[in-house]
């Protein structure tokens, strides 16, 4: 199984400062216990997160591991198994000397942006609301990966980064130049993503991950990794 990953800050799927040739986290975790399960061996693909969907669709890869949000747009070119919901924050710089408190204030502001994220529709809906109330567009900076974009906010090349709250935790205790700002409420589920002609392998995955959640192995990976027993949820194929 060639598992594609980006990875990045966070307890989804990091480099370990251990060793940097080693990826961890929770995801890691949950597929390595599901092909001790299911019966495959696996190896890591590493590349930006914009290519993985490219990459499955050209057959590169098999899965899809990056702590990638299960939004609707990216169903229809892959499938999912979903199994942890997920909060959103902002990274700013430390002190907050813009004086960011919500996604309306962000009017003028610089955002950095990491390409193929979800959190670029947010700016871009803001933006958009932005020019409609006479303000200021949001400007984008964009990046390839989020150790990139959290170095911009670092270095006041950019005003704010929105990220998963899992990872904004993570930046914050890392990085001492940046804080969370404000939380967004995300209607946002993580998933594992698949071929759509792959029907097998994401029936096999799901059964996997439905047997953790059901004998508790679930809990106890998230929980493990930082994360609250109440963003799971019995995994379900988003297709």
């Amino acid at each position: 199984m060639k598992v594609g990953t980006s990875p990045g800050a966070g307890n989804y799927d990091a480099v370990d400062e251990q060793d940097p040739n080693k990826i961890v986290g929770v995801e890691p975790d949950l597929y390595d216990a599901v092909s001790k399960c299911v019966g495959f061996s696996w190896e890591l693909q590493k590349q930006d997160f914009s290519g993985l969907i490219p990459a499955m669709q050209a057959g590169q890869i098999n899965m899809i591991s990056s702590g990638m949000y299960a939004s609707d747009e990216r169903a229809q070119q892959i499938n999912f198994v979903q199994y942890m919901k997920a909060g959103e924050a902002s990274m700013v710089a430390k002190g907050n000397p813009k004086g960011l408190t919500s996604i309306e204030s962000t009017c003028g502001m610089t955002a950095a942006q990491v390409t193929g994220t979800v959190e670029n529709a947010i700016f871009d809906k803001q933006s958009a609301a932005c020019e409609a109330a006479g303000k200021p567009a949001i400007v984008a900076l964009s990046f390839q990966d989020n150790s990139q974009a959290v170095s911009a906010v670092a270095q006041g090349r950019a005003d704010i980064f929105l990220t998963d709250s899992g990872v904004a935790a993570y930046l914050a205790a890392k990085f001492p130049k940046l804080e969370i700002g404000f939380p967004i409420v995300s209607d946002f589920v993580f998933g594992f993503g698949f071929a759509k002609d792959n029907a097998d392998l994401t029936n096999a995955f799901q059964d996997a991950l439905t047997l953790f959640y059901k004998n508790g192995d679930l809990e106890k990976m998230i929980v493990k990794w930082g994360f609250d027993a109440s963003q799971i949820f019995e995994p379900a194929i988003k297709s």
